[in-house]
């Protein structure tokens, strides 16, 4: 969890300079579109290859895939001034999100699968929240001290300062006791692996899709994961447009800023009362919780006139999405075998990375309206589907109290 916290401090730190640049300084006209593009440029194509990912993090010491993870992120950011000039346009930044979004989720996917192997499933949810609450809070407060930085540094000394940062987790990771890999025998030559790397990604695709307990939580998070980009996307068409004066980029930066902390407030609060809830109600309680409270967001926030309004909408909305993740995790955690876990936790990623994309996209669809419009609607929305989840749930009996 220290090489997690740290790993997303510096995450959050990278992700300022990146926003900086293809998103806060651009005019509002367009913005959308520019950012689904962001969206669908660095996240398609990492979705295209996680699936084998998730077998390398159940075949590979996992502690070495911690460790390396930050290494190359490091050294990326480190050298991007040399070889930036080598792309046109913004293209070696579009580069480095890409790299880093995608050896950011195959950190996340080792840290899911390796959780279990750790601690007892009876603990699972109170882990959880201690690990998401931790790089959730990382990852503001990372990039909070980004946004600061790139108002002194400018976004390029940012992005070294933050591949600098990479190499702190990894003494981190290296000094864990075990490498906490599952054994597998290993293939002979490339083409092996190939065929290895095909057959086990079918077997555990096919694994997650008979087991229901596994099923409803990895779809009920790309869904509300959709919602949450949606609103994020919103909240900055809102500060760029109506709360922030076009020519004020630094209002832009800072009303950003305190939107952000205000999410990771909210996760953390909803951290702090995760596992006494979950005792109560249950995973499929929480993926339900999750729902209602973005849905509250959305419908008492979602015209907001005064600041405090735009910041409780992203606070709760933060709260929902993060009650929904402590839920998913620990179902699908102990829903899943320990060797098929790995493939599990990429395919969470790959469906966390696309409701990107699709909640960039309905921002575009449905841009001719109103932004207050967009948000009440959506309200509406969530607030359908938590019924659906709350049906479905209950069918299939992951409604009951758990243990912690």
């Amino acid at each position: 969890m220290v090489a997690q916290f740290l790993s997303q401090g510096a995450d959050g730190v990278a992700q300022a300079a990146f926003a900086d640049i293809l998103v806060l300084e651009p005019s509002s006209q367009g913005t959308p579109g520019r950012i689904l593009a962001l969206f669908a440029v660095t996240l398609i194509p990492y979705s295209i290859i996680a699936p084998f990912l998730g077998v390398f993090v159940d075949r590979w010491d996992r502690r070495k895939l911690l460790a390396w993870t930050n290494v190359i992120r490091g050294v990326l950011l480190l050298t991007v001034l040399l070889w930036s000039r080598a792309l046109p346009g913004n293209g070696a930044l579009f580069v480095c999100v890409l790299v880093l979004q995608g050896l950011g989720r195959l950190f996340l996917a080792t840290k899911g699968a390796v959780l279990p192997v750790v601690l007892h499933e009876h603990h699972l949810i109170k882990g959880n929240s201690l690990s998401g609450a931790g790089g959730t809070l990382s990852a503001v407060v990372g990039g909070g001290i980004g946004l600061s930085i790139v108002g002194l540094l400018g976004a390029n000394g940012t992005l070294t300062l933050a591949g600098a940062l990479y190499v702190i987790p990894v003494i981190a990771a290296l000094k864990i006791g075990t490498n906490m890999a599952h054994p597998h025998a290993r293939p002979r030559n490339l083409w092996d692996a190939i065929k290895d790397l095909a057959r086990a990604l079918f077997d555990g695709l096919r694994e997650i899709s008979r087991r229901p307990r596994a099923r409803l939580p990895l779809i009920a998070i790309f869904v509300l994961r959709s919602f949450g980009i949606y609103i994020a996307v919103l909240i900055i068409l809102l500060i760029k447009r109506e709360f922030i004066a076009q020519d004020d980029h630094f209002g832009k930066i800072g009303l950003s800023g305190l939107a952000l902390g205000c999410a990771g407030l909210g996760a953390l609060l909803a951290a702090v009362t995760a596992s006494r809830v979950g005792a109560r109600i249950g995973t499929g309680g929480l993926m339900l919780l999750g729902y209602l409270s973005v849905a509250a967001s959305l419908l008492l926030f979602g015209r907001p006139d005064h600041i405090w309004e735009l910041l409780a909408l992203a606070g709760l909305s933060g709260a929902g999405g993060f009650y929904c993740k402590v839920g998913v995790d620990a179902q699908v955690q102990e829903a899943v075998p320990d060797d098929y876990r790995g493939r599990a936790f990429s395919l969470y990623d790959i469906l966390y990375n696309l409701a990107s994309v699709i909640g960039g996209l309905f921002v575009v669809i449905f841009a001719s309206s109103t932004i207050g419009t967009m948000l009440t609607v959506g309200g509406i929305a969530a607030l359908l589907l938590a019924a659906v989840v709350a049906l479905e749930a209950k069918r299939i009996g992951i409604f009951a109290p758990t243990s912690v």
